[in-house]
């Protein structure tokens, strides 16, 4: 029975990220053709397929640029793109090369040009650009303290749009007078178009002092210089009404409530008894598990008097955030969660269940999974490896606890990133 529910877990997944593919959502995008020249530029975890399919809707003269993470089988349909494989979630050297040429090719639109711009997931690490006065050491540093620090996804970009050349709109400054266009798929609980690899093309919130606010709430230690930098009074990302926005537009392709949505009717067709928790779920990945874990055991005890027969599905997007106490463990934000959930639910006495937690994009964390699969028996397959569940999510040892039960979900790279995808199914009540 648990391998049947674990199929139908696997392909709510996939269902989920299907919802968010280009094939479904470019379906109305319109031809493209202007006087001027138009600049296509994907960032991010989606740019490639998102790319390759936005071009056939060209019809004048146009060239490309691609940043993304580094995946396998490019399609041989993007000769007239750049094309750079950068670093994520830290920073690399490429990523810094890429962030210079797309400054460079921005740079020289004029006033007819256009700049179609495609954004997802994971640029925010993927286009470096550290201000004037510093380097890209400075800028890995930075990213590696934000990430390890637990900071939610908006405190984290509102701190790396302070200390960069493009994030925060001023991709948009770079291209004014040129028109702007800008395509999201968002990871973002929410989906703050703004927030979405830290808002390159578009106007955002938040002053210098609110961006020292946050590191001084999650006690991020940085240099003088970097925080000298960041509260500076010229250091502001450009607002709503600044003029480099006024013929400019935005426009949501795909979001995690776009597949969440989908995602439940799909549910419902399977006869599942669908129950969704939220589609923003955010805060520590072990402190939102306990929460789920409650939520869950308290939703089954009011309905135990009726005698329903359906398999219960406990479905929750957004995306939640570790706290890194030991820096070489292994592990994602999706295993942390499941790991959490699989001691709370042996807590609160859940003896029958299945679970999945993944990223939408195929990786969590920096290990080669999207996320877990796990049931009741997940806690006794790991202490009969002579190991602790506890102690391994204290150590943010995550990825070896389900290495161990033989339990990680590996999908390899989607080509898409819509936040996280878990569901727990209850199937005995």
């Amino acid at each position: 029975m648990n391998q049947v529910l674990r199929d139908k877990l696997t392909t709510l997944f996939f269902k989920y990220v299907e919802v968010a593919s280009p094939e479904i959502c470019l379906k109305s995008f319109k031809n493209v053709d202007i006087k001027g020249k138009t600049l296509l530029v994907g960032v991010g975890k989606a740019s490639i397929p998102y790319c390759e399919k936005i071009q056939d809707k060209i019809k004048s003269q146009y060239e490309g640029i691609i940043i993304s993470t580094n995946i396998k089988n490019v399609s041989e349909n993007l000769n007239n793109f750049k094309i750079f494989f950068a670093g994520h979630p830290v920073p690399n050297k490429n990523g810094l090369e890429a962030s210079k040429y797309l400054i460079e090719k921005v740079d020289k639109l004029e006033k007819n040009d256009l700049l179609i711009f495609l954004v997802s997931g994971g640029g925010s690490s993927l286009l470096p650009s550290p201000p004037e006065g510093f380097n890209l050491k400075d800028e890995i540093n930075l990213n590696k303290k934000l990430l390890y620090s637990g900071m939610n996804i908006e405190e984290t970009n509102l701190v790396r749009k302070h200390f960069s050349m493009i994030k925060g709109g001023r991709l948009a400054r770079l291209a004014y007078p040129s028109k702007v266009k800008t395509y999201v798929v968002s990871d973002i609980p929410g989906d703050d178009l703004s927030q979405v690899s830290s808002g390159p093309t578009l106007p955002s919130t938040g002053k210098p002092m609110d961006a020292i606010h946050c590191i001084e709430k999650h006690k991020v230690i940085l240099s003088k210089k970097i925080l000298n930098h960041i509260k500076k009074k010229n250091n502001d990302i450009p607002c709503k009404t600044d003029i480099v926005f006024k013929n400019n537009s935005a426009y949501l392709l795909a979001s995690a409530k776009k597949s969440m949505n989908a995602t439940c009717n799909f549910a419902k067709l399977m006869d599942l008894e669908v129950i969704v928790i939220s589609d923003q779920s955010q805060g520590h990945a072990t402190q939102v598990a306990k929460e789920h874990a409650s939520f869950i055991k308290n939703y089954m005890k009011r309905i135990k008097f009726k005698k329903l027969k359906k398999i219960f599905c406990f479905i929750s997007g957004g995306e939640t955030s570790v706290k890194v106490i030991n820096k070489n463990g292994k592990g994602g934000r999706n295993t942390e969660y499941l790991l959490s959930l699989a001691i709370e639910l042996e807590l609160l006495r859940v003896k029958s269940f299945v679970a999945i937690a993944a990223d939408t994009d195929g990786i969590d964390g920096t290990e080669d999974n999207a996320g877990a699969i796990i049931d009741e028996n997940t806690l006794l397959k790991i202490r009969n490896k002579n190991l602790s569940p506890d102690k391994l999510l204290l150590e943010n040892n995550s990825y070896y606890a389900f290495r161990s039960s033989g339990e990680l979900f590996i999908t390899g790279p989607t080509g898409t990133n819509v936040n996280d995808f878990r569901a727990v199914l209850i199937k005995d009540h």
